[in-house]
């Protein structure tokens, strides 16, 4: 929100693949946007998409399976993944064939609101039901008196069997390090807002929605390990479900059906904004590349709707296959972590440095992937580290953490060794990039040619990516106190949770003050 949303909304794209057309130019522009818009469906929607019904299929089923009894239940397959996706395709289908971005924004909204009134009135009736924070705290220390201090902790627990530091750390650089540098269906948003100071406001909402959504889905978790202990320490396709055990134990039914009707049009809104963004992408950045003269991919024509809607169909019978190939979120969650960040930093060294190529590029995204998935092969053979990933399903999912942090590393490394080694692309194609993306970071010589040339009116003001990072810090410092501040309060710690509620507040003040600041530099036409 703070160095990219601003720069996006003012180049004018549609898609993400679409700008490596302004930042490499020449022939070599139109294979790098194919492939990116490949990749960006293959590795970070498809994948996403089939997480997201396996998701719902372990939320669901856990609890229809009960309904349904043991004579129904095995009648109607609902163990079966296949029952859920019968159930919910065809309203998917239906739900992004007819409305498309308009209705999958509306509803985002409605959804999130439902979700969150269901959740809080879930949190409310799990301390009702223990007698408050401090008596639900109590409750887990009886249920799991050795792992009371790290489930009721404010931070990650050395030695910690499922989220110690090292994993904490490993999600906040895979979730951090190039995000921003490339966009995928967040490009919607940003893109069709009305202006750049609203592109930045809806990473920023985004965000802190999220981090709202989280606490309420999670905090009341605690009751379910107060009653369920054995919950804490389960393999992870069993701790995935605790959600739809929670839901069941404590919601009446009208709520209940609330609830789970919310958080179903919640997934499937989430599945549905990878698809149009993916068949978006498909047909601008793929189809209209290879056929640039075929009619009925011209935006006026109606027919290139179906083909959208056809391409549609085929992303989503990506994701059923991902589906049935799964059995744990958090495997897919960490193959797609260490895949996309293998190659993440170049998305920030692309927007960053000048010198950045194709031969950059290249390295990255050919080079990134075969890192990754060389590593998955040779480290898993060394004595260490099988020992370290035999003593339970948690300690293998720290060491796939890990082996994605390697692979960012060896990854960088290699293209940034490649970029030197290498010429920088022309620089009246560098020249036009700057002026049209105003790009921060190491851009002094395109900079001083610009100002040789008489053009310093077009060139933005210097100090923007430290100025940036500062006020983006701040901002993620607010959004975790106040998390924290949540949590500590959910678990009758309310001196500490006095503590951070302040600390949220003090700094939400001073990142509202940064924003208005920076985004006023970014974008002084509507700075107001």
């Amino acid at each position: 929100a703070m160095l990219f949303a601003v720069r996006w909304r003012q180049l004018g794209v549609r898609t993400g693949p679409e700008f490596y057309k302004l930042r490499f130019g020449g022939q070599t522009s139109r294979f790098i946007r194919v492939y990116s818009a490949l990749f960006a469906v293959a590795v970070n929607m498809v994948p996403w998409i089939g997480a997201g019904m396996l998701g719902v299929h372990k939320i669901f089923w856990p609890i229809f399976g009960d309904w349904l009894g043991p004579t129904l239940g095995p009648l109607f397959g609902v163990d079966d993944i296949g029952v859920t996706l019968l159930v919910i395709l065809p309203v998917l289908v239906l739900y992004v064939w007819v409305s498309g971005f308009a209705g999958v924004l509306v509803t985002d909204v409605i959804q999130s609101l439902i979700i969150l009134a269901a959740n809080l009135s879930l949190l409310v009736m799990v301390l009702w039901d223990f007698g408050g924070p401090a008596a639900l705290a109590d409750a887990v220390r009886e249920a799991r008196p050795e792992e009371a201090g790290e489930i009721l902790g404010a931070w990650p627990a050395p030695g910690h069997r499922v989220l110690g530091p090292m994993v904490a750390f490993a999600w906040l650089v895979m979730g951090t390090i190039g995000r921003g540098g490339s966009v995928d269906l967040e490009g919607q948003r940003i893109f069709s807002c009305r202006s750049a100071r609203d592109a930045a406001k809806v990473g920023v909402w985004g965000a802190a929605s999220l981090f709202a959504m989280l606490v309420v889905v999670t905090v009341p978790t605690l009751g379910l390990i107060a009653k369920q202990p054995e919950m804490y320490l389960a393999e992870a396709g069993v701790r995935e479900t605790a959600y739809s055990l929670l839901l069941d134990e404590y919601l009446p039914v009208g709520l209940l059906g609330a609830a789970l009707a919310a958080l179903l049009a919640s997934v499937m809104s989430t599945i549905d904004s990878h698809l149009n963004y993916g068949a978006q992408t498909l047909v601008n950045d793929v189809l209209r590349q290879l056929l640039p003269n075929v009619s009925w991919l011209d935006e006026k024509d109606s027919r290139c709707v179906w083909v959208g809607r056809l391409l549609m169909l085929v992303i989503m019978a990506g994701g059923v296959v991902v589906a049935y190939n799964s059995e744990s979120l958090i495997g897919i969650a960490v193959t797609l972590g260490g895949l996309f960040g293998s190659v993440a930093t170049l998305y920030w060294g692309q927007w960053w440095w000048w010198r950045v190529n194709f031969w950059s590029w290249l390295a990255a995204m050919a080079g990134g992937p075969a890192v990754f998935f060389g590593l998955r092969k040779v480290l898993p053979e060394l004595e260490w580290w099988q020992t370290q990933a035999e003593m339970s399903g948690a300690a293998a999912e720290t060491m796939g953490a890990l082996l994605a942090l390697i692979s960012i590393v060896l990854t960088t490394a290699l293209w940034v060794t490649v970029t030197v080694f290498t010429a920088p692309e022309r620089m009246e194609t560098l020249k036009a990039f700057y002026v049209k993306a105003k790009p921060m970071g190491w851009w002094g010589p395109v900079r001083r040619a610009l100002e040789e040339d008489g053009r310093t009116e077009e060139l933005p003001p210097e100090g923007l990516l430290l100025g940036g990072t500062a006020v983006a810090c701040v901002g993620a410092a607010w959004l975790s106190a106040a998390v924290l501040a949540a949590y500590q309060a959910a678990g009758g710690a309310y001196g500490n949770a006095l503590l951070l509620g302040g600390a949220a507040v003090a700094l939400g003040l001073a990142f509202k003050r940064g924003f208005d600041w920076h985004i006023g530099r970014m974008a002084p036409e509507d700075a107001s």
